[in-house]
């Protein structure tokens, strides 16, 4: 490469239609078909899949009744559930001491309180990333302090399974719906290029659940000790935050592959 290429600008089209663009001083040809691609119609589909999931776990539980207390506190057990249906447990939480001079001004107000509270709650039994996993695995998840509420729901008249299948459909069907309106105007050629559908509604969805992370922090009651601050394992969000969509709208999306092929 000389040095007067090297000093094109980045983001330069190339003669077969695709964007040259610079990564850590290295030139990356993008393909036509990739920069082309409607990636924002696949992350705006994300939202839509999330209220799905929410309002269809909502109406289920409804089915046995569904906790007690304040409607914001029976919002925020409600949104721990739909994270349980990701394979995302809840977790106790506490506000670490760096955190401290900023929380302490804003719990004397306690509408901005309740709002932020999940921003600045953090896992209380969670390691470092490579740890928490291992101790996941490990079958050490009462250190770690996960709780399960869709297990609680399942004793009621609606069996667990029928929670666990609400994200699987809703973004398998999400996934079908964005790929069936906008097949005409991409190219997949091959079963591996339908993924592309499935990691665009994933992008949207795991910002969706970090969101969620922050505003589905509930406060239980224990005998024990009081008081204590419950929201989604963000290590875990991450995960299946992206996981499940890439999967499961991908999934969605194959179906269209096998009725359109490669049109």
């Amino acid at each position: 490469m000389t040095a007067e290429h090297a000093e094109e600008p980045a983001g330069k089209g190339t003669e077969s239609g695709g964007r040259t663009v610079s990564v850590l001083g290295m030139e990356v040809v993008l393909e036509e078909a990739f920069v082309d691609f409607p990636w924002r119609a696949g992350m705006a589909r994300a939202p839509v899949a999330f209220v799905a999931v929410f309002v269809a776990t909502g109406l289920l539980a409804s089915v046995g009744g569904f906790g007690s207390g304040t409607l914001g506190r029976r919002f925020s057990l409600l949104g721990l559930v739909v994270f349980n249906t990701h394979n995302i447990p809840a977790t106790v939480g506490a506000v670490p001491n760096a955190f401290a001079p900023v929380v302490e001004p804003v719990t004397g107000v306690t509408g901005v309180w309740r709002l932020l509270r999940g921003l600045f709650t953090y896992g209380a039994g969670h390691a470092a990333p490579l740890s928490h996993f291992g101790g996941i695995l490990g079958g050490e998840t009462a250190d770690i302090g996960h709780l399960s509420l869709v297990e609680q729901q399942g004793e009621t008249d609606v069996p667990t399974l029928v929670y666990y299948l609400l994200p699987p459909l809703a973004l398998a069907g999400v996934g079908y719906e964005f790929a069936d309106s906008y097949w005409a105007e991409t190219t997949t050629e091959a079963p591996a290029e339908v993924a592309r559908f499935g990691i665009a509604v994933a992008a949207g969805y795991l910002a969706v659940l970090l969101v969620g992370s922050v505003l589905f922090t509930a406060v239980l009651y224990s005998s024990l000790s009081g008081d204590v601050t419950v929201l989604p394992d963000r290590y875990l969000v991450v995960v299946f935050g992206f996981a499940y969509p890439a999967i499961f709208a991908t999934l969605g999306a194959g179906v269209v592959y096998l009725q359109r092929g490669s049109d």
